[in-house]
């Protein structure tokens, strides 16, 4: 990492962090779509182990993007954000383009949403039905699911985008209100 590399350096470190997100959604779309409430289970435990190791790594980032700045310079908490910022933004590109390759080319939407409705049928058959009053809500809810139009690339990456972000605006401001230190333009080094 260098001072003049920003956005080299958050592209880097997003990449990272993007390819991590993106296997966890596959993944988490798998179990999603397995109706089995073991992988349900499972799921929770990937998510909260996806969430601590994606606060980490960008802890971790800005922590050695601080480690540039001499304590002569100081290392503001509006530095530390906007890294978190552009790296949870370069993860998001990431996701997002997965998530369509993945849901639209491979998958293919119909067939992902017709699995997702049948998913959802058999929770609630496990889980006794649903009461009599809500039963035309429910299906109304199921149909709009299966009816409703595939959502292009742009609007797929940019809720990668906007999800990266809002994780990313969290936990910035924990990391860089930990991470900030004020400059100390008259602290020496070796006591001099």
């Amino acid at each position: 990492m260098e001072k003049q590399n920003f956005w080299n350096d958050a592209a880097k470190c997003g990449a990272i962090i993007g390819a991590i997100l993106a296997v966890s959604m596959v993944l988490e779309t798998m179990m999603t779509l397995s109706g089995s409430m073991k992988y349900y289970a499972l799921m929770t435990v990937e998510w909260i182990g996806v969430v601590v190791l994606h606060y980490y790594l960008l802890h971790r980032f800005t922590r050695n993007r601080s480690k540039l700045y001499s304590a002569e310079e100081g290392f503001s908490f509006g530095q530390g954000y906007l890294f978190v910022l552009a790296v949870s933004a370069f993860a998001g590109v990431i996701v997002g383009g997965v998530q369509y390759i993945y849901l639209h080319l491979i998958m293919g939407y119909s067939n992902y949403t017709s699995r997702l409705v049948e998913a959802l049928t058999d929770m609630m058959a496990l889980g006794g039905g649903v009461p009599a009053s809500m039963e035309s809500v429910m299906a109304q809810s199921l149909e709009q699911i299966q009816t409703a139009p595939a959502p292009s690339v742009l609007a797929t990456v940019w809720g990668g985008i906007w999800v990266s972000l809002l994780f990313g605006a969290v936990f910035g401001l924990i990391i860089a209100g930990v991470l900030s230190r004020a400059p100390r333009p008259f602290d020496t080094q070796a006591g001099e």
